[in-house]
Protein backbone atom coordinates (compact mmCIF):
# COMPACT_ATOMS: atom_id res chain seq x y z
CA UNK A 1 0.00 0.00 0.00
CA UNK A 2 1.19 3.30 -0.56
CA UNK A 3 2.22 5.62 2.37
CA UNK A 4 -1.14 7.67 2.97
CA UNK A 5 -3.30 4.43 2.78
CA UNK A 6 -4.64 3.83 6.09
CA UNK A 7 -3.37 0.22 8.17
CA UNK A 8 -5.30 -2.86 8.03
CA UNK A 9 -5.61 -1.94 11.34
CA UNK A 10 -8.03 1.04 10.88
CA UNK A 11 -9.55 -0.52 8.18
CA UNK A 12 -10.66 -3.47 10.41
CA UNK A 13 -12.08 -0.73 12.85
CA UNK A 14 -14.21 1.17 10.28
CA UNK A 15 -15.57 -1.99 9.10
CA UNK A 16 -16.53 -3.06 12.77
CA UNK A 17 -18.08 0.11 13.03
CA UNK A 18 -19.83 0.20 9.61
CA UNK A 19 -21.27 -3.24 10.72
CA UNK A 20 -22.62 -1.14 13.51
CA UNK A 21 -24.58 1.42 11.51
CA UNK A 22 -21.64 3.76 12.41
CA UNK A 23 -20.71 5.94 9.15
CA UNK A 24 -18.35 8.01 10.89
CA UNK A 25 -14.64 7.66 10.12
CA UNK A 26 -13.68 10.23 13.24
CA UNK A 27 -12.34 8.91 16.17
CA UNK A 28 -14.78 9.37 19.25
CA UNK A 29 -14.02 11.79 21.94
CA UNK A 30 -11.99 10.11 24.95
CA UNK A 31 -12.45 10.87 28.51
CA UNK A 32 -9.79 12.03 30.58
CA UNK A 33 -7.07 15.03 30.34
CA UNK A 34 -5.44 15.38 26.98
CA UNK A 35 -1.67 13.99 26.31
CA UNK A 36 0.81 16.81 27.03
CA UNK A 37 3.81 14.97 26.52
CA UNK A 38 3.27 15.26 22.90
CA UNK A 39 4.19 18.62 21.74
CA UNK A 40 6.44 20.46 19.64
CA UNK A 41 9.56 20.15 21.87
CA UNK A 42 9.24 16.16 22.67
CA UNK A 43 8.71 15.95 18.60
CA UNK A 44 11.82 17.78 18.38
CA UNK A 45 13.83 15.78 21.20
CA UNK A 46 12.60 12.57 19.34
CA UNK A 47 13.19 12.95 15.78
CA UNK A 48 17.04 14.14 17.31
CA UNK A 49 17.66 11.00 18.64
CA UNK A 50 16.85 9.60 15.94
CA UNK A 51 18.83 11.07 13.54
CA UNK A 52 21.91 11.00 15.70
CA UNK A 53 21.21 6.75 16.05
CA UNK A 54 18.55 5.40 13.95
CA UNK A 55 18.42 2.23 15.96
CA UNK A 56 17.23 4.06 19.14
CA UNK A 57 14.91 1.45 20.50
CA UNK A 58 11.73 3.06 22.27
CA UNK A 59 13.32 2.06 25.69
CA UNK A 60 16.39 4.46 24.98
CA UNK A 61 13.97 7.13 24.25
CA UNK A 62 11.77 6.67 27.10
CA UNK A 63 14.78 6.95 29.65
CA UNK A 64 16.44 9.89 27.31
CA UNK A 65 13.28 11.86 27.35
CA UNK A 66 11.38 10.62 30.54
CA UNK A 67 8.24 9.89 28.09
CA UNK A 68 6.52 6.59 28.04
CA UNK A 69 5.93 4.61 24.50
CA UNK A 70 2.48 4.91 24.64
CA UNK A 71 3.59 8.87 23.82
CA UNK A 72 6.53 7.95 21.92
CA UNK A 73 4.58 5.85 19.27
CA UNK A 74 2.41 8.78 17.65
CA UNK A 75 5.31 11.00 17.67
CA UNK A 76 7.49 8.81 15.72
CA UNK A 77 4.33 7.29 13.55
CA UNK A 78 1.88 10.05 13.20
CA UNK A 79 4.18 13.38 13.30
CA UNK A 80 7.34 12.26 11.95
CA UNK A 81 5.80 9.78 9.93
CA UNK A 82 8.60 6.95 10.14
CA UNK A 83 8.12 3.32 11.02
CA UNK A 84 10.04 1.71 13.89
Amino acid sequence: MGEQAPSGHTVFNWFREFQRDNFSVQDAPRSGHPSTSVNEQTIDAVRKIIEDDPHSTYHQIENMLGISSTAINPIIHDYLNLRK
